[in-house]
């Protein structure tokens, strides 16, 4: 129980982005959390962050390049 009560915010990734989402998925990447924002009803998916999800990200990321605007 001492890793839930040590667990915040910087320690999850909030995902918004559908074709993200799905990306992750492919990989194999499970998702702790799938709900509804109450601020503005966009769905969002929680991950837990860790090595094979920044790598994840880093992969979509550089696939997604143009998409991205800076």
């Amino acid at each position: 129980m001492k890793e839930i009560e040590n667990l915040n915010s910087s320690h999850l990734f909030f995902c918004y982005t559908k074709s993200l989402s799905l990306f992750l998925k492919d990989k194999g990447i499970p998702y702790i959390l799938k709900a509804k924002s109450i601020k503005d009803d966009n769905i969002f998916t929680l991950y837990a962050k860790g090595e094979k999800l920044q790598q994840a990200l880093d992969e979509f990321n550089s696939k997604n390049k143009s998409l991205i605007k800076e």
